[in-house]
């Protein structure tokens, strides 16, 4: 978790504080997340202010879109009117993230986009987590091999419109 926040920060920082102008000027940086109320995103979001509040050249503002696409566009049309350096959407649903990535990127701001991959990003367009599927596989052999192949095993699904269960369904 701290590893995802610290390469999401860390690229950003990187890639985009040659955007400011002066000495002065912080390097602005807008994160719209699908939900606070996860326990997942809430350790991302954590990393990502302890982070923030570490680099005094980094103003970051992260917004909660309370798990709305429709609310989550209007935040990333919100952070391009108020001119920020760079974009990161966690986004709600991957299917919905097409509209915002043609419009951060029209704007010519660097966008990376957190734990839920969409389909086919644009060239320059950042992705920082793990391949779903990979994932569950490496995690299924794991738990395999803690319990001797024994056992029985509950496996929580996360929400159907993100990952490889909504592509599979399209």
């Amino acid at each position: 978790m701290k590893r995802v926040a610290i390469a999401l920060m860390t690229i950003a920082a990187l890639g985009f504080a040659s955007t400011a102008s002066a000495a002065d000027k912080k390097v602005k940086i807008g994160v719209t997340m699908a939900l606070f109320d996860d326990v997942w995103l809430t350790f991302v979001r954590d990393s990502m202010t302890k982070w923030g509040a570490a680099h005094k050249d980094i103003d970051l503002t992260i917004v909660d879109a309370k798990n709305d696409s429709a609310k989550q566009v209007g935040q990333v049309e919100n952070f391009l009117a108020q001119k920020m350096d760079a974009i990161v959407i966690l986004p709600v649903d991957t299917a919905a993230t097409g509209p915002m990535t043609k419009e951060v990127t029209a704007a010519k701001v660097p966008l990376v986009y957190v734990n839920r991959k969409p389909d086919n990003l644009p060239k320059g367009v950042l992705y920082v987590g793990s391949d779903s599927i990979d994932a569950g596989q490496f995690v299924g052999e794991e738990v395999s091999k803690a319990l001797g192949g024994k056992g029985n095993v509950v496996i929580l699904m996360g929400e159907l419109q993100n990952g490889p269960r909504a592509r599979r369904r399209s």
